[in-house]
């Protein structure tokens, strides 16, 4: 289990808002709590705007980093530039995040605290999908991806990958119009940074995506490929010609002819 910490001003509003939704949404995975560096009363929207959401809350208290069980958390997020700023409060984290979100409070009406909590909704949803808490957080991981998608090359062979699920060299080599060699070469780095897996089948490599690619990872690549829908067209037309290639050239199995039925003799 993994801790986190919403970190504002008054723990008033947005924090107080993002500690139940985030506790309620992680079912039991994480450990929740916020905080401020200035705590103030809590306002009465939060109940109001929790209740609507069908999220049970119970009582709830304004307090300072001092006064929490803990002192270390896996993520710390601040919810408003002074607190971001004032970075020597921090505690000890794994992770210090920001997530900018309009203050409701000096706002009337419930709609600015819908407004806030719809976009937390959204931000705690992509936040737990991409992070299980289970893994060590690696700094280097995404500097060595992002290299990755820096070269064409790598960028194209990882959007064919991720579109076909699995290819083979010989098929990328010949859909990319380079030589083998270097496409090879290109494989074998991604698959030593484990963005890769490889089974081979006869005297072919078949290259996937790895299984245990981080979700974050994946979810990059799908972006790309979405946003960049025509990127590899050439390469998916050669590699459609391939294949219908393939099926043509592909042996028939020679048909048994019919045996003739008797007719039954007359009487």
């Amino acid at each position: 289990m993994y801790s986190v910490l919403f970190l504002c001003t008054g723990n008033s509003a947005r924090s107080q808002l993002a500690e139940v939704m985030f506790r309620h949404m992680a079912d039991g995975s994480a450990e929740v709590f916020s905080a401020g560096t200035d705590p103030q009363t809590i306002d009465p929207r939060v109940y109001e705007t929790l209740e609507q959401r069908g999220i049970p809350c119970g009582e709830l208290s304004s307090k300072t980093i001092e006064q929490l069980p803990q002192q270390s958390f896996d993520y710390v997020i601040s919810l408003c530039d002074k607190a971001k700023d004032e970075c020597e409060l921090y505690p000890p984290s794994q992770a210090l995040m920001h997530w900018d979100l309009t203050d409701p409070k000096p706002l009337s009406g419930i709609a600015p605290f819908t407004a806030a909590a719809d976009e937390l909704e959204e931000r705690i949803r992509l936040f737990l999908k991409l992070n299980t808490g289970a893994e060590t957080l690696n700094p280097s991981i995404p500097t060595e991806f992002f290299k990755i998608l820096s070269d064409n090359t790598r960028l194209r062979i990882l959007m064919l990958i991720e579109d076909e699920k699995e290819l083979c060299v010989s098929d990328l080599a010949d859909v990319m119009q380079e030589i083998q060699p270097k496409i090879s070469r290109h494989l074998a780095q991604m698959r030593s940074l484990k963005v890769l897996d490889v089974r081979r089948q006869g005297q072919q490599m078949f290259y996937r995506l790895a299984d245990d690619l981080p979700l974050w990872a994946a979810q990059v690549l799908q972006t790309v490929r979405m946003g960049q829908p025509g990127y590899i067209n050439s390469e998916k037309k050669r590699l459609k010609i391939k294949a219908l290639s393939k099926l043509e050239h592909k042996p028939k199995l020679e048909q048994k002819p019919k045996l003739e039925q008797k007719q039954p003799a007359s009487v």
